[in-house]
């Protein structure tokens, strides 16, 4: 039998069911189309049904497994004796409150604020741990912050709203002090709620040493001052993005430029990240190490660089200084670079290029001030 406008409701239907080759057995054994239609249109009916049903969640008999923990930090990187603020939230993503229970002797506070106690736990129950390199987890020192009253209740999160607290964690656990991988992991509600978890590193301080043809230059760097470029500038340091990069702009007098991605003054990073400024009174002097930026823009440093030459008092707290010359060496290669032949435009009649850049342990004494290269 072929097939044909009489049996092509039969076969449609089994084709959306996979299986034409089926249909044509039974019209061959003499069952009526139509019966077949109804009896196709059943199945098809059940196995959707059976589908839909299967997709449904089982509703949750835990209210408070809904809700969500976030660990959010202001840098990746931090340094020994600097503060170490993380947030904690706790969200509620559902259309209903619910009623978070709190530990015995939970400051409530204003409401507003997410509680200790639902951060860290108890030292029965701790919520929060800390664990350094690769050794075994820890419970996070709670006691000193205990003071259990008896009290009982409940903190009311309404619908689609979060509550949270930043927390210093170098001020309470003493352990954070050591340079190092740290990962900390936060279980709110004693497993109630999923845990989180975030990746930290304390690194000791380091000074930059950039080598060149014509000598190396080290570079104090100011972390205090200017924390966001400084972090910008060691990243890129420690990708080796600014290994066999060149200085493209020399002005006697000035300053010297370099770092850019494409040897002009347009390069960025390559990621496009831009860094806003963090102008401080640190004076531009010899040896002085700032990011450039576009003239129009604060906020636009990116990978380039530059040292200033001479005192430079017109470009004092216009652009951020993000570190200082540690040492005569510094200075006199810093010379040699200053006294290369440019073209009329300040560029450099041949490629000065910088070999690599290395981190090394700040040393102390700090930078110190030079006079200017073109006194020399």
């Amino acid at each position: 039998m072929t097939d044909g406008p009489a049996n092509w409701p039969a076969q449609a239907t089994f084709r959306a069911l996979g299986s034409t080759r089926l249909n044509t057995t039974f019209i061959k054994t003499g069952i009526d189309a139509d019966m077949f239609t109804r009896l196709a249109a059943i199945l098809v009916v059940l196995v959707t049904f059976s589908a839909v049903g299967a997709q449904e969640p089982a509703a949750s008999a835990d209210p408070l497994a809904s809700l969500k923990a976030e660990l959010t930090v202001e840098r990746e990187v931090y340094y020994p004796g600097q503060p170490l603020n993380v947030r904690f939230t706790l969200f509620n993503p559902t259309d209903e409150a619910i009623d978070v229970p709190l530990p015995p002797g939970t400051d409530v506070g204003d409401a507003v604020t997410l509680p200790l106690r639902l951060i860290t736990g108890t030292s029965a129950e701790p919520s929060l741990w800390l664990a350094y390199e690769d050794e075994r987890a820890i419970p996070f020192g709670t006691s000193s912050l205990e003071t259990d009253d008896g009290k009982t209740g409940a903190l009311r999160l309404e619908a689609h709203t979060a509550v949270g607290r930043a927390l210093d964690l170098a001020a309470l656990q003493r352990g954070l002090r050591y340079s190092g991988e740290y990962r900390l992991t936060w279980q709110p509600l004693h497993a109630h709620v999923p845990e989180v978890t975030l990746d930290l590193r304390i690194e000791s301080r380091k000074d930059v040493v950039m080598v060149t043809d014509f000598g190396n230059m080290t570079f104090t760097l100011m972390y205090d001052e200017a924390p966001r470029n400084v972090e910008n500038f060691l990243e890129l340091v420690r990708d080796r993005f600014y290994d066999r990069k060149t200085f493209h702009r020399i002005i006697p007098g000035f300053i010297l430029q370099g770092g850019s991605s494409d040897g002009t003054n347009k390069g960025l990073r390559p990621d496009g990240k831009l860094v806003p400024g963090e102008f401080h009174d640190a004076p531009f002097e010899v040896g002085t190490l700032a990011m450039a930026r576009k003239p129009s823009d604060p906020d636009s440093a990116s990978c380039q660089f530059f040292i200033s030459l001479a005192r430079n008092p017109e470009l004092d707290t216009d652009y951020t200084v993000i570190g200082q010359t540690r040492d005569e060496e510094s200075v006199r290669t810093l010379q040699k670079l200053a006294e290369l032949p440019t073209n009329k435009k300040g560029e450099p009649l041949r490629p000065v290029r910088i070999r690599v850049m290395t981190l090394v342990d700040t040393t102390a004494g700090g930078p110190t001030r030079q006079m200017n290269v073109n006194e020399r």
